[in-house]
């Protein structure tokens, strides 16, 4: 797990290599770098290298039933460590990263492939993934805190098995080394260890790419926290999120409702039902020809499509004809900074204390 231990404590220890999950469930991955690798099996009592480093360069990795395939010849055991030779980088079947790749085979017979590397380095390809470069430096510098914060707590929250975070949106988005951009570079270094705090804890520093004009409570994302607050946000009037209108496939959702929640017969209606503060919805309520049921906001945006129907901010749903009309404001759960709001206020001049103090209610800064 990430060690970390804040300076304002009064005793620092220095920050472990992050675990980012990149693949998972595969049934095949091919790794390479240019300077040859060496695969090594973790745990197996021998430092021995599995391949000869020298002139391997690209190699294939297969679940086996007794542990995994390497470069088609090698059978070893459920977990090998790849690093570059030289000071090359590794590419994940083609797509290059910093440090090393530990993978693993799980117990239903496929691979996972997890990225060990530096902290800051790892967010170089955060930043970069998550926010344009050509947004304001303090935009850029603030992402690269939030997100530094988000994955320590995440880390030390130690929620997952063998690894940090996932490479993705149910943690954020992670694009290795071949996103990397000079001004991501430069917002991560020029904030290098800085993480925002609450009561001596580091915050999980939840955002979201527009919060459509209202933050919304941590209790949206089951983390009630005081520096989570519902708030107006009047910064984000740049963004192209702020107000949409989404066309669902009545047939799409029919289907997707049935598989996961249940058959109502042919969806007739679909009602609001109470939002909350932030005017996002708690529930609805569908309406077909065999019952109706009532789910969570949430789950209608899951089942609608979440890139689809951007928020659970939603003014009103009809249905016209095969099409479902969802009409709305904000992209993604709210929670925390909204990334168009953060470039709206560095844009007026604000700096990066008011930014994330607007975001993250009483927090304070400090470094790892």
């Amino acid at each position: 797990m990430l060690a970390a231990v804040l300076t304002l404590l009064g005793t620092r220890v220095d920050a472990a290599p992050i675990r980012v999950q990149l693949l998972n469930h595969q049934f095949q991955t091919v790794i390479s770098s240019d300077g040859g690798l060496i695969v090594r099996a973790p745990g197996s009592g021998s430092n021995d290298p599995l391949v000869q480093p020298e002139i391997t360069t690209v190699l294939s990795v297969q679940p086996q039933a007794a542990g995994l395939l390497v470069a088609d010849a090698v059978q070893t055991g459920p977990k090998i460590l790849v690093t570059p030779l030289t000071l090359s980088q590794l590419f994940v079947n083609g797509r290059p990263y910093r440090g090393a790749l530990l993978i693993g085979r799980n117990g239903d017979g496929t691979l996972d492939v997890v990225n060990q590397l530096d902290l800051e380095e790892y967010l170089y390809g955060v930043v970069a993934a998550e926010m344009s470069p050509d947004w304001p430096d303090t935009a850029l510098q603030v992402q690269a805190i939030a997100s530094r914060s988000y994955a320590v707590a995440r880390a030390r929250f130690n929620a997952y098995d063998g690894f940090d975070v996932k490479a993705g949106e149910q943690d954020q988005a992670y694009g290795g080394a071949g996103v990397e951009t000079q001004s991501a570079v430069n917002a991560v270094d020029a904030t290098h260890g800085v993480v925002i705090v609450y009561n001596d804890h580091i915050v999980k520093a939840y955002y979201s790419s527009c919060d459509g004009g209202y933050t919304a409570d941590g209790s949206a994302l089951e983390d009630p926290q005081p520096y989570l607050r519902a708030a107006p946000d009047p910064y984000a009037s740049e963004s192209p999120h702020l107000a949409w209108k989404a066309s669902v496939p009545l047939a799409d959702f029919t289907q997707a409702l049935r598989a996961g929640v249940g058959d109502v017969g042919d969806v007739a209606a679909i009602h609001l039902g109470p939002a909350d503060e932030s005017g996002r919805l708690i529930s609805v309520t569908v309406v077909g020809s065999a019952g109706s049921r009532t789910i969570s906001g949430t789950l209608f945006r899951k089942l609608a499509g979440t890139h689809v129907v951007k928020s659970t901010r939603i003014a009103a749903i009809d249905i016209d004809g095969d099409v479902i009309s969802v009409t709305g404001s904000g992209f993604g759960h709210g929670v925390g900074m909204s990334q168009w709001g953060a470039k709206g206020m560095a844009d007026a001049g604000f700096g990066i204390y008011q930014i994330l103090g607007f975001y993250y209610r009483g927090t304070m800064l400090s470094k790892i």
